[in-house]
């Protein structure tokens, strides 16, 4: 996980999500072999908050909706 460590050094590196309505919260998408890193940065903090690691041959969009259903 030391590509999610390095992403305090630059949050805005990995692209934005493109659905919304996450993508105008400013969710990005950091991707690790097989798995996708969903995360927030959070500029005022300057950290990010992980928000959902998912297998990348999951149905992506039902496991955000979980997540946003969920709080």
């Amino acid at each position: 996980m030391d590509m999610v460590e390095k992403l305090n050094e630059m949050p805005l590196r990995y692209r934005l999500y493109e659905k919304e309505p996450w993508h105008s919260k400013g969710l990005r998408v950091l991707p690790i072999d097989n798995y996708l890193v969903f995360y927030l940065p959070v500029e005022a903090k300057i950290t990010v908050v992980v928000i959902r690691i998912i297998y990348g041959g999951r149905a992506i969009e039902e496991q955000l909706r979980q997540t946003q259903a969920g709080g």
